[in-house]
Parts: structure tokens; C-alpha cells; sequence
């Protein structure tokens, strides 16, 4: 009858449980984590100030979040921790990667930038990082000697957004 394709081959392919396997539990990404009430808010705010769409989409999975020329999609359904940091990420590329800036980085300072600028942003408002950030950048190749070069664009850009929202004074007015 002939060789059987290779289609047909792996179709046969024996598959083990992930019980019957040996080893190291594989890492997995950690997520961020804690309370962005008011903050959330804030920030669709100042993303739709700096005239950018946002939506939402299940379709971009697994990425949580994609930006393209005045343009954000968030994964629909992260928790507000996971979504908060993933839109400071999606909007950072936004401010620093747009025109002639692009051009003269490469992805892996583009996406060593943006996730520099969440980890600042999210820390900031108190949230607990854990180590995604960090694996973020290391899953792009990205390193001190990057980050240094890369200093005074993340620092600006925090800082812009942070600015962006904060809360009003009357808030805090109101607070004490």
C-alpha cells in the first residue's frame, strides 16, 4: 500500500498526560495584580485624550494587547490589574514609537521601552508587578545596558502618563 504521508504518521502520535511526565513545573509568566479603582478609569480617559481608539477583542489572543497607528486592542476579559498594565504598554508605544522614532529602534528596544514605562506606571499606583515585567523584557532579549540607554524615554514617558491620572486635588481634598 505504500508509505503512509506524514500527515498520517503524526496523526498515530502516542500523547501523554501531563501526569506521566518528569521534570521542573515549566514557568509561566506572572500576572499583575491589585486595586486600579479610579485609576482605570483615568487612564481610558487620558488614552482617548491622546486621540487613540481603544476596543476589545478575543481574536488577539494570546497577545493581551496590540497598538497600531492611533489604535489600541486589549484582550477582552483580563482582570483590571492585567488590562491597566497592558493598556500603559499598548499606550507607551503609542507616544514614543509613532513617526520617525520607530524607525530608529528595533522591536526588541521598542518592547523593552513600552513594558519599562508599565512597570514604572503600575508600580507607581501600587500595583504588585510580581516578576512579569521582568520576564517580559528578558522574553524580548532586553538588559540593563538597554534599559540605561533607554532611561530618560521610559522616565518622560511614566511621568506623562502618571501626570495623565493622577487623581484631581479635590480628590485628595476629599480623601483626608
Amino acid at each position: 500500500m505504500g508509505n503512509p504521508s506524514s500527515a498520517q504518521r503524526l496523526g498515530r502520535k502516542s500523547r501523554e498526560d501531563v501526569s506521566q511526565t518528569e521534570g521542573k513545573e515549566l514557568p509561566t509568566l506572572t500576572e499583575v495584580n491589585g486595586d486600579v479603582s479610579g485609576y482605570r478609569e483615568r487612564l481610558f480617559k487620558f488614552v482617548e485624550a491622546q486621540s487613540v481608539e481603544i476596543s476589545f477583542s478575543e481574536r488577539i489572543a494570546p497577545a493581551k494587547g496590540l497598538s497600531y497607528g492611533g489604535k489600541i486592542k486589549l484582550l477582552s476579559g483580563m482582570q483590571p490589574a492585567e488590562e491597566f498594565s497592558t493598556l500603559v504598554h499598548e499606550i507607551a508605544h503609542e507616544m514614543l514609537h509613532r513617526g520617525e522614532r520607530r524607525t530608529l529602534t528595533t522591536k526588541q528596544v521598542r518592547e523593552t521601552e513600552a513594558e519599562a514605562v508599565a512597570f514604572v506606571v503600575c508600580q507607581s499606583v501600587g500595583l504588585q508587578n510580581g516578576t512579569s515585567s521582568q520576564d517580559y523584557i528578558q522574553l524580548w532579549h532586553g538588559d540593563a545596558n538597554l534599559l540605561r540607554e533607554s532611561l530618560e524615554a521610559v522616565q518622560q514617558t511614566a511621568a506623562v502618563i502618571l501626570g495623565g491620572i493622577a487623581p484631581e486635588p479635590a480628590a485628595f481634598a476629599a480623601a483626608a
